[in-house]
């Protein structure tokens, strides 16, 4: 008696569990899934772009990508074009499939609220609530600890891959006497992140000085420079970056070296003085940001190449 009696409370138990398994998402008859595809995938999968081609979302819209209507991701359209959209991952549902995307896999995509789709809504939306502007510079408010969790890290201390930057700065030249000093530069410059933490720069400056060679000339100096760098997390919403790099110059002198003007002598001690600008040589420094907002930095450049300050965005 006693065994059929643990039979049957056996099966009762496991009836009860399955139950619960299949009913999971049982609910999914509720939900207007589209059929869509995973178009391209950034290297860190912070970006994900996939097909719209049912017009079913739209940009500023939060999304729900699943699979066979398991839900995987969930994100936030920033930009759409066409019958495409782009991703931005904000919250990681299962780990396994989101590791296994792939280009061109068939997904379905739910719009809107998920909180009651398959799981219990208590809390639910709580993942997703910003309480203070805090929250905004903290990964575990929008992402799974598995997400950026050691074994699966992807993403550096900044997670989008591009930065870019406008700023001002003093560089080494030359005064109206021909002697070193230093110049205002102009500069911009665009980074992208080729791997964790490790980037590349592209930087162009552009600078003036007057009555150089010839009081009555002047002369544009335009630097260009590329740095290796690596990506440091600091204090207070602070990332340092070392680098080393190669600048070279070219410098535009309109009228030096006229001899019809003056002298051949004074012409060639123009061109001279004019080449002596176009240096080419190894620079090393360090660029630190300071976040002001999410996304927007403040920039500060420190080495042999540039002392400068500027404002840069990342996306």
């Amino acid at each position: 008696m006693k065994n059929i009696l643990f039979l049957f409370l056996l099966f009762l138990s496991t009836t009860a569990f399955s139950q619960s398994a299949v009913n999971d998402f049982s609910n999914s008859a509720n939900y207007d899934l589209a059929n869509e595809k995973l178009l391209r995938i950034s290297g860190t999968r912070r970006i994900i772009l996939v097909s719209n081609s049912q017009d079913s979302f739209a940009k500023g819209d939060y999304i729900t990508i699943l699979i066979n209507k398991v839900p995987v991701a969930r994100g936030v359209v920033p930009k759409q074009e066409e019958n495409q959209a782009a991703v931005k991952i904000t919250k990681v549902y299962n780990e396994e499939l989101f590791t296994n995307f792939f280009i061109n896999q068939d997904v379905q995509i739910l719009r809107g609220d998920d909180s009651a789709y398959g799981k219990p809504t208590e809390n639910a939306e709580d993942q997703f609530k910003i309480t203070d502007s805090e929250s905004l510079y903290d990964d575990t408010t929008l992402l799974e600890e598995d997400l950026y969790g050691e074994d699966n890290q992807q993403t550096g201390v900044i997670k989008n891959d591009n930065i870019a930057s406008v700023g001002i700065g003093l560089v080494d030249g030359f005064n109206t006497a021909g002697k070193q000093d230093t110049n205002t530069q102009y500069n911009a410059a665009w980074s992208f992140q080729v791997e964790k933490n490790i980037w590349v720069e592209g930087f162009i400056g552009r600078h003036l000085i007057r009555a150089f060679p010839a009081e009555d000339i002047d002369t544009a100096v335009n630097q260009y420079i590329f740095r290796a760098k690596y990506a440091f997390e600091g204090p207070l919403y602070t990332v340092f970056m070392p680098y080393i790099g190669y600048k070279f110059a070219t410098a535009d002198s309109p009228g030096a070296g006229d001899v019809s003007k003056v002298g051949s002598d004074q012409a060639q001690r123009e061109l001279d003085l004019v080449a002596s600008v176009e240096q080419d040589e190894f620079v090393f420094g360090a660029t630190g940001f300071k976040r002001l907002v999410p996304g927007w930095f403040l920039r500060v450049d420190i080495g042999t190449d540039v002392m400068g300050v500027g404002l840069a965005l990342e996306f």
